[in-house]
């Protein structure tokens, strides 16, 4: 059994792909060994790393750690102050707004709470108000509807999916006073 040894690194030469999606295709797989190797070499030795990378079609790609700009911002203006003084400014500026939406998000949430606790209140005391069962203002006697049967048949149907209705409102009443405890 023979096998076959591996020819391991090869050099390969560097020329331009001539195919534009094979080139767009290796430019994304480079793109993330680069932005990976770049990281890696940020947190290792601690080095603020800005890339900024143009694709063929004008698309820019940018990394940078901490962040492109304060790296940009501390290139150009050349002094070591100004990144580490712009770096927690926009990180306090995004907590900031992160707060504010976490607040508004809360105060809507309140809102929503108290306008159901108020409907809440409004049906437990609708059910309240509702007849009791032998006090039914809404009954029709079955013996002044005298010669039609269909409408004596529809009247009891009625009379008994108003009771279930009853005593489903009720429960929810009882349901909602207990949770609102």
């Amino acid at each position: 059994m023979s096998s076959k040894k591996p020819k391991g690194k090869q050099k390969i030469t560097i020329k331009k792909i001539e195919k534009d999606e094979d080139r767009r295709d290796r430019l994304s797989k480079r793109r993330n060994g680069i932005y990976t190797k770049l990281s890696e070499l940020s947190v290792r030795c601690g080095a603020e790393v800005g890339f900024l990378m143009f694709s063929e079609s004008g698309k820019p790609y940018a990394f940078g750690s901490p962040s492109f700009r304060a790296v940009a911002e501390r290139f150009l203006h050349g002094d070591a102050s100004s990144s580490s003084s712009t770096l927690p400014q926009t990180i306090l500026d995004q907590q900031k707004m992160q707060m504010e939406e976490l607040c508004k998000f809360y105060n809507t949430l309140v809102e929503k709470a108290a306008v159901e606790k108020e409907k809440a209140k409004k049906m437990t005391a609708l059910a309240e108000a509702l007849p009791v069962e032998n006090d039914a203002w809404w009954r029709v006697e079955l013996a002044e509807v005298k010669d039609n049967e269909e409408v004596k048949k529809l009247l009891e149907k009625y009379e008994g999916l108003f009771g279930k209705l009853r005593q489903e409102l009720a429960i929810r009443s009882h349901r909602e006073r207990d949770v609102g405890k």
